[in-house]
């Protein structure tokens, strides 16, 4: 922590005041400390793990969109990057997180407004276009002494029919979050704050909507009420790519873990049992008898 804490200090005006630093108890890929000001102002400083633009991280779009949510009013404000070291530091804002699945459903048409907001922003510079994204983690994990487990074959089957069946009734990349567990999202009284940008880029806006459903656990009637939220209504066309982007979410999340397995130094995180859990997972996805006809659907205009 005092290596972090001397990292902090380099920023203007924090070199000699007070500064009461401690640690924050969440996150995998990066150390977290709330830094607090004498005047009792808060911010979260984050630290990169090692490795982590293997993951896909790009630093510089995760800033961009930081920022870019920060002035939406739907992020915390950035205060400045750390020099030399590639993160952001932020205000720590107020909020909770959902006690359960039910009560986040409960908040979906003001987590899909903040949503809209975001994707609707304009461009950003990075790229996660999903389909290359599981394909690029199957290559570096390999790369760095793990080869994809047998699994992984036959997903690829199915992200490529998957990607076939949009490429039918294209929509354009819009901005998207890309990793929306329900510990990054917020809420307060007055707004929903999106937080951790880290895998920002320009994507399909259904991956966000199958990322936030599946991370969720959305039930059938969750699914409808956030597509009602955030389009105005749920059609078999928007359904279905839902459907799809919750098996592009799973494949996505299970390679994560599996590029994890071969440059995380970490002790205390089975990342072999979580890929078996996501891939698993993306699996039985794939296997329910409504596949073929989301294939079908998906190809149609949204």
């Amino acid at each position: 922590m005092r290596a972090a804490e001397d990292l902090a200090r380099a920023l203007p005006g924090w070199r000699d005041i007070p500064l009461r630093f401690e640690p924050i108890a969440l996150g995998i890929t990066n150390r977290n400390y709330r830094a607090t000001l004498p005047d009792g102002t808060s911010y979260v400083v984050r630290i990169p793990g090692e490795r982590t633009e293997v993951l896909g991280i790009d630093r510089s779009c995760e800033a961009q969109a930081a920022r870019r949510a920060a002035e939406l009013g739907i992020g915390p404000p950035v205060l400045a990057e750390l020099p030399g070291v590639g993160t952001l530091v932020t205000q720590f804002v107020s909020g909770r997180h959902a006690a359960d699945n039910a009560e986040f459903a409960r908040n979906l048409a003001r987590v899909a407004a903040a949503l809209r907001r975001f994707h609707r922003s304009g461009p950003v510079d990075g790229q996660f276009p999903i389909h290359r994204v599981v394909e690029w983690h199957a290559r570096d994990a390999a790369r760095h002494g793990v080869d994809p487990p047998p699994i992984y074959a036959d997903l690829h089957e199915h992200s490529t029919a998957i990607e076939a069946a949009f490429a039918r009734a294209p929509m354009p990349a819009v901005p998207c979050h890309n990793d929306l567990l329900p510990a990054n999202v917020l809420f307060d009284d007055e707004r929903v704050w999106l937080l951790d940008f880290e895998y920002a880029g320009m994507n399909d806006v259904f991956f966000d909507l199958g990322n936030l459903a599946v991370n969720s656990r959305l039930s059938p009637s969750d699914d409808d009420g956030l597509l009602a939220a955030y389009f105005g209504a749920p059609t078999p066309a928007r359904l279905a790519r839902l459907q799809l982007m919750k098996i592009m979410s799973e494949f996505r999340e299970g390679m994560w873990a599996v590029v994890q397995q071969a440059i995380s130094t970490l002790t205390n995180v089975d990342f072999v049992a979580y890929a078996d859990e996501r891939l698993s997972n993306c699996a039985s996805l794939c296997a329910r008898r409504d596949f073929g006809r989301w294939l079908t659907e998906a190809g149609t205009a949204p």
